[in-house]
């Protein structure tokens, strides 16, 4: 297996690991921003370990162009696993946790000092949420991240 698909499936499984701990601990739940902050820090901290050791891999053979189409390639391969295995994990293993999260994060809302508009313009944002959204908007993000940080270390992990 090439390194972009060992990237790829390492970062999705790792990802998805850390999401299920986050889960089952309720930490997503009993504080649903900070929760939320420490998912997207550990996700994105994942994301360039993940690209740093897959460009580190590619770059003896991969000029910047080709190592920028390695970043985003890892970023796609990781994209697909996670979206699948987030819906899986959403509706299989923790079929209540949209509607718990849900439930959280407007408590959340309703507790903080902002205008009744933002209030409820945040709070319908909050009801509309679903799993395969939720699944979606990792994946999307997964993408973006590693497009974004493979730019940068394709600068130093590439053929000179």
């Amino acid at each position: 297996m090439n390194a972009v698909l060992k990237a790829g499936i390492g970062l999705a499984v790792l990802v998805q690991i850390f999401s299920v701990i986050m889960m089952a601990t309720g930490i997503l739940l009993s504080n649903p921003m900070m929760g939320g902050l420490i998912f997207l820090v550990v996700a994105i901290g994942l994301n360039i370990a993940a690209i740093w050791w897959g460009l580190s891999q590619t770059a003896a053979e991969s000029g910047y162009g080709k190592q920028l189409l390695n970043g985003l390639l890892i970023g796609l391969v990781a994209a697909v696993i996670i979206f699948a295995l987030s819906l899986l994990t959403t509706t299989v293993l923790f079929p209540d946790y949209i509607e718990e999260s849900k439930l959280a994060t407007i408590e959340m809302l309703e507790n903080m000092e902002m205008p009744d508009e933002v209030r409820e313009a945040q709070i319908e944002g909050v009801e509309a949420q679903t799993a395969s959204a939720q699944a979606r908007n990792g994946a999307i993000g997964t993408v973006v991240t590693s497009l974004f940080f493979g730019a940068i270390i394709a600068i130093f992990k590439r053929k000179k």
